[in-house]
This record gives structure tokens, C-alpha cells and sequence, in this order.
């Protein structure tokens, strides 16, 4: 199927358990308690408590938590990647 437009990634968290990318992403790490993810030139990271992966598509990520404790993003440049490797 052809898109027949581009739109940029939406960040949505929600109620300081959740969050939501909608659009193009990598998902560069995912761990029990934390997870990178990169999209549109920046590196999101977020952890908290029991992360749950409730949904992992093409161009959508839903990813929980009992509670997120920390979120960090990071503009990526063209050279690095989220997890500070230096691209090829």
C-alpha cells in the first residue's frame, strides 16, 4: 500500500504511565525496567517500574509502566545512535 503523505512522529504520555509513538521510530533498547527509542533525530529514553510492552507495530509504540520515573530525550546527530555507537 503507498502513503500518500509523510507526517512526523507524535509523542503522547499519558498519566505518567504511558507512552505513545505514533509514526516512524527504532526501537533501540528495551529492557524490564527501561527502554531507547529514536525517532525524528532524537533518543527518548524512559524508565520506571515494570514496563510492559503493550504494543509494538510499523509506526506505533505503546509502552507502560506502573509508574515512569524518568524520562530523557536527546537529539541524535547523524553520526551517533541512541545508545552513543557511532553509525556506519
Amino acid at each position: 500500500m503507498k502513503k500518500l503523505f509523510t507526517i512526523g512522529s507524535s509523542i503522547v504520555m499519558n498519566a505518567s504511565s504511558a507512552l505513545r509513538i505514533t509514526g516512524p521510530y527504532k526501537l533501540v533498547t528495551l529492557h524490564n525496567h527501561f527502554a531507547v527509542i529514536e525517532t525524528n533525530g532524537y533518543a527518548i529514553e524512559v524508565s520506571g517500574e515494570a514496563l510492559i510492552v503493550e504494543k509494538l507495530a510499523e509506526e506505533l509504540a505503546e509502552i507502560s509502566f506502573d509508574k515512569i520515573k524518568r524520562v530523557h530525550i536527546t537529539e541524535v546527530t547523524s553520526k551517533e545512535m541512541a545508545d552513543g555507537t557511532e553509525k556506519i
